[in-house]
């Protein structure tokens, strides 16, 4: 099973690794770098295509990479689309593949690309300007985090940490238009998110305030029903919401909170509407900025900024996570996702 992180290039970080998984055995085999490239710091892998954002050194946008072999995982570079402007963190392949939006956390910026028949990204098409801020200090003004395109393949969800909010966008004649957005708990800093199978409710995933906010969907809005905390009620220290993914079979939800250095284990309930918290452990690492569960749900492997190691956890068949023996480095790691 081949896997990739994405780094930061700020100290030992090269851009993009490519690491090898032993399902069988449950352990790595082999990490390496697979592209050297300044500040991939999110991927979106689509069968034989990378998609990396890229920090110039003037310019920021995205390159897109090819897989030259499936079975290896081995990538060569195709092209940049670079323009004035500040590093996106986030981003994503439309279904239709035309079309390529990422996030700018500096600016509250999402901006939309095309893509060609190639599947490569060739030019940036509109910039849409995210408006507000909340009450925290890092809140001064609209933080941008991450998009996704909706289950109903209707609409752009973009998520805004400054603004406390979800704008709902949508792509019309290579264009973004606003649709709607919806405001959630103030000062709690939305970051990431997930739909849950159906398509009928959302999972947000909070930075500032480490909660895991239920919403229900409906064409394009969202309605937040209840809030959980990711952390233990006894930890009054500081820490920061990060990742969220879901079990491939639809009844889990995993968050990574930075500081306290966990992943929370939440089990779906009610038809999609509620959770119930069953585990919080440790990572093992400091700063578990992002972690991914692999195709066929087995493995849990987390990414860790600060102290730049991979690690390896079993998912039980209850959905709880368990420690593996043999980490590997891979320096200043903030994204992990699988071919």
């Amino acid at each position: 099973m081949i896997g990739y992180v994405g780094t930061y290039t700020k100290e030992h970080g090269k851009g993009i690794y490519k690491f090898e998984l032993d399902a069988e055995a449950g352990k790595f085999i082999s990490i390496e770098e697979a592209a050297e490239t300044p500040n991939a710091t999110y991927l979106d892998i689509q069968n034989d295509r990378v998609y990396a954002v890229k920090k110039g050194k003037t310019k920021a946008g995205i390159a897109t990479f090819g897989v030259s072999n499936l079975e290896t995982g081995e990538l060569h570079f195709i092209e940049d689309c670079l323009e004035e402007g500040a590093s996106g963190c986030h981003l994503t392949l439309t279904s239709d593949q035309n079309h390529l939006v990422d996030a700018v956390y500096l600016s509250g910026e999402i901006r939309l690309y095309r893509v060609d028949e190639r599947g490569v990204v060739t030019e940036q098409l509109d910039v849409f300007q995210v408006e507000g801020d909340g009450p925290h200090e890092r809140q001064d003004n609209p933080h941008s985090h991450f998009v996704i395109e909706t289950p109903d393949l209707k609409y752009i969800a973009a998520v805004d940490l400054g603004a406390d909010k979800i704008v709902t966008l949508q792509i019309k004649d290579d264009k973004l238009e606003k649709v709607t957005e919806t405001k959630v708990a103030a000062g709690s800093g939305p970051r990431h998110l997930v739909f849950g199978d159906g398509g009928h409710y959302a999972y947000i995933f909070t930075e500032l305030s480490n909660e895991v906010i239920v919403a229900n969907y409906h064409d394009g809005e969202f309605f937040p029903v209840e809030t959980y905390s990711a952390l233990p009620q006894s930890f009054d220290g500081h820490s920061q919401g990060a990742a969220i993914r879901k079990h491939p079979n639809g009844k889990y939800i995993y968050v990574s909170n930075r500081g306290h250095n966990s992943i929370a284990v939440f089990e779906v309930e009610g038809e999609g509407k509620s959770l119930k918290r069953i585990q919080i452990e440790s990572t093992n690492g400091d700063w578990p900025r992002d972690f991914n569960i692999t195709p066929d749900g087995d493995y849990l492997v987390c990414a860790h900024e600060s102290s730049h190691n991979l690690v390896l956890f079993k998912i039980n068949e209850d959905g709880t996570i368990e420690r593996q023996e043999g980490e590997v480095e891979a320096p200043e790691g903030v994204f992990v996702g699988f071919l």
